[in-house]
């Protein structure tokens, strides 16, 4: 028995067809490189933006220490009411200022008490404290303006013989702080007591 052996057909393409996989695989390549090139970066900008908002939060908590800072000197100035009528530079207090002043406006290099060089976590805290009258001087000076809280009604005084003088025969005071960290991050805090 012999057995013959066909030769296959040569197969053979159209001419348009050739280079046609060459051209798709490298197409699906480019689409493949472009979207793990996106895939990086929108990972790296995560990053950045998660970094960078744990620096601001770590400079609004060492802004909280300045209003500490300054609330304590408030305290320690207030233990001679006559101190709290002039300016005192030195300890961050000024008798007069215009409530209308953003903290970010305040001259802090040259007038701001610092707190601390370094509060542990790389930012430099600094405080002022303004008596919100518009002149310095006493209360009961004439042309005095200050803001104070209204009514009798304010907490921890009452009309009662006896009683704390009611709080809006008492000015306020904004305490600002302002802390300056890594990366140039910049929080600015306030609080107004009376």
């Amino acid at each position: 028995m012999t057995i013959r052996y066909r030769q296959p057909f040569p197969a053979t393409r159209p001419p348009s067809a050739r280079g046609v996989v060459l051209l798709v695989a490298l197409v699906v390549l480019l689409v493949m490189t472009l979207t793990s090139l996106a895939l990086v970066r929108t990972t790296t900008t995560g990053a950045t933006i998660a970094g960078s908002l744990a620096l601001k939060q770590t400079a609004t908590t060492g802004a909280d220490l300045g209003l500490e800072y300054g609330l304590a000197q408030l305290d320690q100035l207030s233990q001679n009411g006559a101190a709290l009528d002039g300016d005192n530079a030195g300890a961050g207090y000024f008798a007069s200022f215009d409530p209308r002043v953003a903290a970010k406006e305040l001259l802090w290099d040259a007038s701001g008490k610092q707190a601390t060089a370094d509060d542990g976590l790389g930012n430099e805290v600094r405080y002022m404290i303004h008596r919100l009258c518009s002149a310095a001087g006493p209360l009961n000076a004439a042309g005095q303006s200050c803001v104070a809280p209204e009514g009798t009604g304010c907490p921890g005084s009452s009309d009662s013989p006896g009683s704390v003088v009611p709080c809006n025969d008492r000015p306020m005071y904004r305490i600002s702080a302002r802390a300056v960290g890594p990366r140039a991050t910049v929080s600015y805090v306030q609080m107004t007591v009376y």
